[in-house]
């Protein structure tokens, strides 16, 4: 069993199969006894990982920090909350926690938690594997950008593979089975 940071928004979005998936997700990492790391929020994609995990006693380590834990965004169900003094002290927590990292739908907090994870990955302080569930298509856009920088030379072969897209819930699952094994 993993202990699986999951990077996500604390909105919904427009589409429902980012909530959709996101239930999926937390499904499975209970029904696989995983342990998911994650933002502590009870809203949006957060609130949805959180909301699937807990009646299937699905081990949660909540970890915001103090300006984010207040009781409208905080999820009151999540035994395990750590509160942290800010947002640095709150990723380095997570990473100490953290075997895996899962990026799903988010903002520019989700794309700043992944790419902090990434460049770490790359100066080979962690070799944690990352991966994106790219549902609906939503980080299209962020995958052609990244090859385009490996095309024009600003990011090798080795960079390029730090980071594996997934375009499905059974493809992350898949994927999750080899990475959660090694």
């Amino acid at each position: 069993m993993a202990k699986i940071c999951v990077f996500c928004g604390s909105r919904t979005g427009h589409n429902p199969e980012f909530v959709r998936t996101a239930t999926e997700l937390g499904t499975l990492l209970a029904k696989r006894q995983h342990t998911m790391v994650y933002g502590g929020g009870s809203t949006g994609i957060m609130g949805a990982l959180a909301d699937a995990m807990l009646p299937l006693g699905g081990q949660i380590i909540g970890v915001i920090p103090t300006h984010l834990a207040r009781p409208e965004l905080m999820h009151s169900q999540v035994a395990d909350m750590r509160i942290t003094a800010d947002m640095h002290e709150r990723k380095a927590l997570m990473h100490e926690l953290t075997d895996v990292y899962i990026a799903l739908p988010g903002g520019f907090g989700t794309m700043e938690e992944l790419f902090e994870a990434i460049t770490w990955a790359q100066l080979e302080l962690h070799s944690r594997p990352i991966a994106i569930l790219n549902t609906c298509g939503l980080y299209d856009g962020l995958i052609q950008l990244i090859h385009t920088m490996h095309r024009e030379g600003f990011l090798s072969e080795r960079c390029i593979q730090l980071l594996t897209v997934c375009k499905t819930i059974d493809e992350l699952e898949e994927w999750l089975g080899q990475t959660a094994a090694a």
